[in-house]
């Protein structure tokens, strides 16, 4: 089964993603929604328009633009309006940061959980492969040690629900590795 082609020998899906990058090009730093981008690409806001820019966020990134992730609008006249923007190669500003803050934020979080099922999976006795977890059980150690000065960046980085368990983390962690020099 083959796709569809117009004249010009592209599918539907690919037409959507070149019509979305070039609005978005054209937007570059405005902050945009689906509705936005909907309505300046003639495509409804939907599935289609949906995976047409996730595919532009790769294109993206490919070519060293940026897409930023969908938050809420710092607008007080968009309020509740989730945004995205379009930042070419080099250039950001302040949403960025925002966007790099809550990524760093995201990736703490699953740091902590590859290190809670990695450390259980390591000691199951019925786990198929133990060496290998306790390996990446070790890894995800090493990360949360490294980063254990996080707390020191403030609250836009760490939440401080989050950095006292981070914090009992690592001088657990520490008291493992004291404790075989000490015996």
């Amino acid at each position: 089964m083959s796709r569809r082609r117009d004249a010009t020998g592209w599918t539907r899906a690919e037409t959507d993603v070149a019509e979305v990058m070039i609005w978005l090009r054209s937007n570059h730093g405005r902050e945009v929604s689906y509705a936005d981008i909907a309505a300046g690409v003639g495509i409804k806001d939907g599935a289609r328009l949906r995976r047409a820019v996730k595919v532009a966020r790769v294109v993206a990134a490919n070519r060293g633009d940026r897409l930023e992730g969908f938050l809420p609008s710092q607008s007080p006249a968009r309020r509740r309006v989730f945004v995205t923007r379009y930042m070419r190669q080099g250039l950001g500003e302040e949403f960025g940061a925002r966007d790099a803050m809550s990524a760093a934020r995201v990736a703490m979080t699953s740091v902590k959980d590859m290190h809670r099922a990695t450390t259980y999976e390591a000691a199951n006795p019925h786990s198929i492969a133990r060496t290998e977890f306790a390996t990446m059980a070790q890894a995800a150690n090493e990360c949360i040690t490294k980063v254990a000065g996080l707390d020191t960046v403030g609250e836009q980085a760490v939440r401080r629900e989050n950095t006292s368990l981070l914090t009992q983390m690592i001088a657990d962690l520490e008291a493992q590795l004291t404790e075989p020099a000490a015996g």
